[in-house]
């Protein structure tokens, strides 16, 4: 990468214009064929020609999975990064970062290190989670451990420079933990919705030094977006009524069986899809249990989940054989919608192309 060292901080300050605001499998997904990141296949207009051929999604029954995303390219392969900078993160806190050398980086959503990937800076990540899953990543360390929670010891072995976290992995003292041991640390927004992309690639493009960089990212993935916007229009153009679609939140037979709420990320992703958002709709909050009678209460036509939770419930038959789940319209139909953990709710640079996999899934049955 072009590396420039500022002169002073009050230099990086007025240079830096933008504002700081700013995930699961064992495995990482297998990497589709390199393509430009996120692709849009087509364009709006080309995807939904009159060729194009809808059914009545009603009309579709049994699971069906969201295709897996090729590698993300990069916007730029050796952007220039002018350090030190001072930034505010996300809990007020003033950071300046000298180095980027060795970033570690800790989200349940993988959206911080698509973000950086898409920057040019993969070389740079140290350490991820397991919901870091891009191919670029593969030989990166894990510092995450059971249940998604950070392994501090972990991250303090891969000798980081900077890391970028928000508060979606536990315990809550990580951070304070992590400067304790003399790390620099910027704690970005965990809230994850359409709106909110711009804000989170430009915090993590700032406190990387990169601004620019981030501003073309900005740029490229918000185009991707108003295609894919546009191609879901017309696949739902034809709908008197939107699907009723719910996202779960499984892992195991046991306890961890949730309903994603109007108040989580779920929401605006349900909104993008051009569905209806069952859960928000009745007032359940950011998570609640999938229970019989919360699940039986929204009756969702459309099941949305992470292929590898549902694998670890034992498939549509471990799925269905929960309590409520085979009462409601998406259970008897077998409809339900699976994406690579890292795709389902990242809302980074990838979110266009992941929306559009989902909608080919929901709409088109298509893999």
């Amino acid at each position: 990468m072009k590396f420039t060292r500022a002169r002073s901080l009050q230099a990086v300050a007025v240079a830096a214009v933008l504002a700081l605001t700013v995930g699961c499998s064992s495995q990482p997904e297998p990497a589709a064929e390199p393509t430009t990141s996120p692709p849009v296949e087509a364009t709006a207009s080309e995807s939904a020609s009159p060729a194009l051929e809808v059914p009545d999604p009603r009309s579709l029954t049994g699971p069906a999975q969201a295709a897996s995303l090729g590698a993300i390219e990069p916007i730029e392969s050796d952007p220039t990064v002018t350090l030190p900078t001072t930034v505010t993160d996300d809990q007020g806190t003033k950071v300046t970062v000298v180095s980027i050398d060795r970033i570690v980086t800790l989200d349940i959503y993988g959206t911080i290190s698509q973000t950086l990937v898409g920057l040019g800076l993969a070389d740079n990540i140290a350490g991820r989670t397991v919901s870091d899953t891009d191919a670029a990543l593969e030989n990166v360390p894990l510092v995450t451990g059971g249940a998604h929670s950070v392994n501090v010891e972990a991250v303090l072995e891969v000798q980081p420079t900077l890391v970028l976290l928000d508060t979606t992995l536990g315990p809550a003292n990580v951070p304070v933990l992590l400067r304790d041991a003399g790390v620099d640390v910027v704690v970005l927004n965990p809230d994850r919705s359409t709106e909110l992309i711009d804000e989170q690639i430009r915090a993590i493009a700032e406190a990387a030094g990169v601004p620019e960089t981030g501003a073309a990212l900005i740029e490229r993935t918000a185009g991707e977006l108003d295609e894919t916007l546009a191609y879901i229009d017309q696949l739902t153009a034809d709908l008197d009524q939107p699907l009723r679609m719910a996202v779960l939140y499984v892992r195991g037979t046991a306890g961890i069986f949730f309903l994603f709420g109007g108040e989580s990320a779920a929401s605006g992703l349900i909104a993008d899809l051009g569905g209806e958002h069952v859960a928000a709709a009745v007032g359940m909050g950011e998570t609640v249990p999938a229970n019989a009678e919360s699940l039986v209460t929204i009756d969702p036509e459309v099941f949305l989940m992470m292929h590898d939770g549902l694998e670890s419930t034992g498939g549509i038959d471990g799925l269905t054989s929960r309590p409520g789940v085979a009462q409601t319209t998406a259970g008897i139909n077998q409809r339900v919608i699976t994406a690579p953990d890292a795709q389902l709710i990242s809302f980074g640079p990838t979110y266009p192309a992941a929306l559009k996999a989902l909608a080919d899934a929901i709409y088109l049955d298509a893999e």
